[in-house]
């Protein structure tokens, strides 16, 4: 077998997701990703009677779309891009 363009190094444990934007208002773009520890980050959301939930989640390189899921199973490592960060990405943050 024969490496005809080099991807990058594959860090901790992945895990194949795919992008819907599922808690985050939908919207997902589709693509299949393979996502690492490093690309999920921790997110929460308040509501109004004073109790918050967490959420794992991951950002779509394609879309910029933010995507909910399931436990993993493993240390969740990365952190959230920043707005700027996921409109680059081709989802404008909302306002």
């Amino acid at each position: 077998m024969q490496v005809l363009k080099a991807g990058r190094k594959q860090r901790g444990q992945a895990i194949k997701l795919t992008c819907t934007g599922k808690g985050n208002g939908g919207g997902g773009c589709g693509a299949k990703l393979l996502v690492g520890q490093y690309d999920l980050y921790n997110t929460h959301s308040s509501h109004y009677d004073g109790s918050t939930e967490s959420y794992i989640t991951f950002c779509c390189p394609e879309c910029g779309t933010e995507t909910d899921v399931e436990r993993t199973g493993f240390d969740i490592r990365g952190t959230r891009p920043s707005a700027n960060e996921r409109a680059r990405m081709g989802h404008e943050p909302s306002s």
